[in-house]
């Protein structure tokens, strides 16, 4: 028992830099995808490099939710919301680069990427909030 109440604790002590990086690769990821359509380069070959990030964080989430239990912290809830606003902006991506380029997909991909952003911001401050 004590292990497992060690090996929890090593958790979340690293916990706020792995969401800090999980947050700002999702955000830095988005603007690659936006900037990939933007310029025609979006294939569908290249979205497994989107996506991928999507898949960690995912995981990670998965796994910080199983170890808060009943309680788990402010920014996990907003880590999770930005993986929906980030799944939501990859299937933005997917439809727009086959039917735009340039200016008109940015401005097509504008609100999702903006959700994108905010989220992080919002994974940001919570964990500011924490401590």
């Amino acid at each position: 028992m004590a292990i497992a109440l060690l090996l929890s604790g090593c958790f979340w002590r690293s916990y706020p830099r792995q969401a800090t990086t999980h947050a700002e690769l999702l955000k830095a990821m988005a603007h690659k995808g936006v900037d990939l359509v933007v310029l025609g380069r979006l294939t569908a070959e290249s979205m497994p490099e989107l996506t991928y990030p999507l898949e960690r964080a995912g995981a990670f989430v998965d796994a910080a939710a199983a170890r808060a239990g009943a309680a788990p912290p402010t920014s996990l809830a907003a880590l999770r919301a930005l993986c929906d606003r980030y799944r939501a902006l990859l299937d933005a991506l997917d439809r727009v680069r086959r039917a735009e380029r340039g200016a008109a997909a940015g401005e097509q991909l504008a609100p999702a990427l903006a959700a994108v952003d905010a989220a992080a911001a919002e994974v940001r401050r919570a964990l500011a909030a924490e401590g």
